[in-house]
């Protein structure tokens, strides 16, 4: 006798990334000692953080070990870290000091931004493009950050541009000092002027998140979001008081801003009023945040770092 019959497989379940907004954090040793960290990034397996006099360390458990490594931009502050395409690049404060690595823990090999003396503020990878900003209205874009660095025009004149980033919609935007912002669909282009709404705060990040918005967010604890960076830009209460908010980044369905003071807020809708936590930096300011691997990074004043994980 002949017998019919189907074989089923057991289904794959996914387990889906925790979501929501970290409310609790917790002091790490960063290996900077008391040297403030000014930036941190993740990519590729590796966590990069880098601060003053040159000071650059690498974790692949930012909740463990930091390593200290040789950054190769002399003593010159380490304002930015980024990931992209292969490559991990910092600059220091005076714009000639920038480095790559494919290896974050091997060596970190220095290259002619273009920068000159003007300090470079930020840097990241997106849609083929690296773009760097900086001190005196100075933009360059890369396509090879171990080649050549080209100089754009900004529309900033000699006001120092701040952050930039690139949205899945389409445009890369840029926000500076004297509340000035821009926005362009090629960065090798055309950057046309916009008005945020900051007047004349500086504005220091601006970040693009997953659920489709644009957050801005700078001095005097100002923080706007807009669904079309070049359209309207709405004021929120970001619970900052009247303290520069420095660092912002969207992960895991929520955002984190951080600031002075060792303030930090957090929201899954960035257009409510944001939450407050408690950073463990005391009155040391938070200089820089990051999501990555379901994580979140804060980082600033005296070595400070704080870890937390998504969700309640």
């Amino acid at each position: 006798m002949l017998v019919f019959g189907a074989i089923f497989s057991s289904p794959t379940v996914v387990t889906p990334p925790p979501s929501g907004e970290p409310e609790t954090w917790t002091s790490r040793t960063s290996s900077f000692d008391t040297t403030p960290i000014l930036s941190v990034n993740y990519g590729n397996g590796y966590w990069v953080a880098g601060g003053e006099s040159g000071k650059l360390a690498s974790a692949t458990d930012p909740t463990g070990t930091w390593t200290q490594r040789t950054a190769n931009v002399g003593t010159e502050n380490i304002n930015a870290v980024a990931y992209g395409n292969g490559y991990w690049v910092c600059s220091g404060g005076s714009g000639e000091k920038l480095a790559y690595a494919t290896d974050p823990t091997g060596t970190w090999t220095a290259v002619n931004s273009g920068f000159s003396t003007s300090i470079i503020y930020g840097i990241t990878y997106k849609n083929g493009y690296w773009v760097a900003v900086g001190a005196s209205g100075k933009l360059f874009t890369a396509t090879d950050p171990s080649g050549t660095w080209t100089s754009r025009t900004s529309s900033y004149g000699t006001t120092n541009v701040r952050s930039v980033d690139y949205g899945a919609d389409g445009y890369w935007v840029t926000v500076g000092d004297s509340g000035k912002a821009a926005y362009a669909t090629d960065p090798t282009s055309t950057w046309t002027q916009a008005n945020f709404g900051f007047s004349s705060s500086s504005i220091r990040q601006v970040a693009y998140g997953a659920d489709g918005y644009w957050v801005a967010s700078g001095a005097d604890g100002k923080l706007r979001t807009a669904t079309n960076p070049t359209g309207t830009w709405t004021s929120r209460t970001s619970n900052h008081g009247s303290l520069t908010i420095n660092g912002l980044d969207q992960g895991n369905g929520a955002w984190v801003s951080a600031g002075g003071q060792g303030g930090l807020t957090t929201q899954t809708d960035p257009t409510g009023s944001w939450n407050s936590r408690t950073s463990q930096f005391s009155s040391n300011d938070i200089e820089a945040v990051a999501n990555g691997n379901n994580i979140w990074v804060a980082v600033g004043g005296a070595g400070k770092m704080a870890t937390a994980t998504p969700g309640a």
